[in-house]
């Protein structure tokens, strides 16, 4: 009987600690609730809140990962603004994580979020420890800073006293702070018709208390690293490609016109991910496997020269057009022109220095009788 009421109570223990984290984006209302890994949830918390709409690098997951974090950030992700957009137009970005869930607690909370569901939930969700890295270390180097504010203030956009600029993270302990899940009940419509106007748009996380000591320290599944130096420079030293050019190619994707220099790996996995996270090269090549036979290995093969496209293109995404033509061609006609105004002075100069002939004088003499 003990044996059984063991088994049992280590059967429960188990079954709390797999307890998902709900993800809740109330600018969305998805029809169904999809599963992530820890590490793509963290990308999407880093997107979401960047200020250029930037995420870590992919270099943290593996080549397999690579199409489904694509996909997830930009689904999950917040919408990429156009080149000539308002900026009045952004909204402002707030995340909120709530630790120490009880089930009573996702009650309570779960009947004023009845109007939609958990956008994507986290399984494996990691500790305490993690969420304070994630904001003190990630986010702060994004240049999101953790409000001090209560969540009373925080929700609200007007107060700039806990805004960094148009992004804000707060984490509250509901162990701590008991009203803080009751605080949030009470203003769910409120933020709710703010994501619908567009002014602020609101990612709740709501950690399950049975995670609170998991043994996962970490939101990502490895620590974020800059590539191997080995890597070719001119590969990875690359701009974002132009709105116009990814629009052309994939205007459903706000991930791609936003993927940092770092984050551009040398090669991938499959031609799908190569042009999903390139924008198809930027319009300007096509991603061809530069081993067949070999491996896979896809990279942005850039267009040549051109009638209908007469510039050179280059980069990891095509992007960087080659200057060094109209360069040179301006650097040459200049040195034309500085020579043959040189050597206009020159003559001028000298033709100035000769002696007058004699015969100039002649006529200006006295005559004599």
């Amino acid at each position: 009987m003990k044996f059984s009421l063991g088994v049992a109570a280590a059967l429960a223990g188990c079954a709390a600690a797999s307890q998902p984290a709900d993800v809740y984006i109330l600018s969305q209302d998805p029809s169904s609730t999809e599963q992530l890994d820890r590490s793509v949830a963290h990308l999407v918390f880093l997107q979401r809140l960047s200020t250029d709409g930037a995420v870590g690098s992919l270099g943290s997951l593996a080549a397999d990962d690579l199409d489904v974090a694509i996909s997830s950030i930009n689904k999950f992700g917040k919408q990429a603004q156009t080149l000539f957009s308002k900026a009045a137009a952004d909204p402002s970005q707030l995340l909120i994580i709530l630790e120490g869930m009880t089930a009573a607690d996702s009650t309570a909370l779960g009947k004023a979020l009845d109007f939609t569901k958990p956008s994507f939930q986290v399984a494996d969700t990691p500790s305490s420890a993690a969420h304070r890295s994630l904001v003190q270390k990630d986010l702060a180097s994004a240049g999101v800073v953790q409000t001090k504010c209560d969540l009373e203030r925080a929700i609200n956009p007007l107060a700039e006293e806990c805004w960094s600029g148009k992004s804000s993270v707060a984490v509250y302990d509901i162990k701590k702070d008991p009203l803080a899940a009751i605080t949030l009940a009470d203003n769910i419509a409120r933020l709710g018709l703010l994501a619908q106007s567009g002014e602020m748009e609101t990612t709740l996380v709501l950690i399950p208390e049975s995670t609170r000591s998991s043994g996962i320290d970490a939101w990502s599944s490895s620590p974020l690293r800059r590539r191997e130096t080995e890597e070719v420079m001119t590969e990875l030293d690359e701009t974002a490609p132009t709105p116009e050019a990814t629009s052309a190619a994939q205007p459903a994707s706000p991930f791609a016109t936003h993927i940092k220099d770092s984050a551009i790996p040398a090669c991938f996995s499959s031609q799908s991910a190569c042009q999903t996270a390139t924008g198809n090269c930027s319009g300007h090549g096509s991603c061809d496997n530069k081993y067949p036979g070999v491996k896979d290995c896809f990279y942005c093969n850039c267009s040549k020269y051109t009638a209908e496209d007469p510039h050179h293109w280059a980069g990891a995404t095509c992007s960087r057009q080659d200057v060094s033509a109209p360069f040179w061609l301006f650097a040459g006609v200049t040195l034309v022109l500085l020579g043959i105004l040189s050597f206009a002075v020159t003559l001028l100069f000298n033709v100035g220095e000769e002696k007058l002939p004699g015969v100039i004088g002649a006529g200006v003499g006295k005559s004599s009788k």
